[in-house]
């Protein structure tokens, strides 16, 4: 059971992955969504699973620790990415209808 709970550790940083993910998708940047899913599972999940259970005395809770660490990086980094490159360009068109409706 505690492997359960390790392993869903950082669960709740996969709905800014998935968030992050679906607007690229929406928008027609599905490189960059793929980019996203490969960086958290290929760039994080697989070094960490290797380096953990070396590293820890517990070498399971080293493997189940992997997923919930590369979850709040890769969520981190793709909705700032998103949040930096869509949605200050979505309020940027809001302030142009603004003006424009003034």
């Amino acid at each position: 059971m505690r492997s359960v709970h390790l392993y869903f550790a950082g669960f709740v940083f996969m709905l800014f992955q998935f968030s992050g993910q679906s607007v690229f998708t929406a928008l027609g940047k599905s490189k960059q969504a793929i980019f996203f899913s490969l960086f958290r599972k290929v760039v994080i999940v697989l070094p960490l699973t290797v380096l953990l259970p070396r590293l820890m005395a517990d070498s399971v809770a080293g493997i189940f620790l992997a997923e919930p660490i590369s979850n709040v990086i890769g969520g981190i980094a793709c909705f700032t990415t998103m949040y930096f490159t869509v949605y200050r360009k979505l309020g940027n068109g809001r302030e142009r209808q603004g003006r424009k409706a003034g």
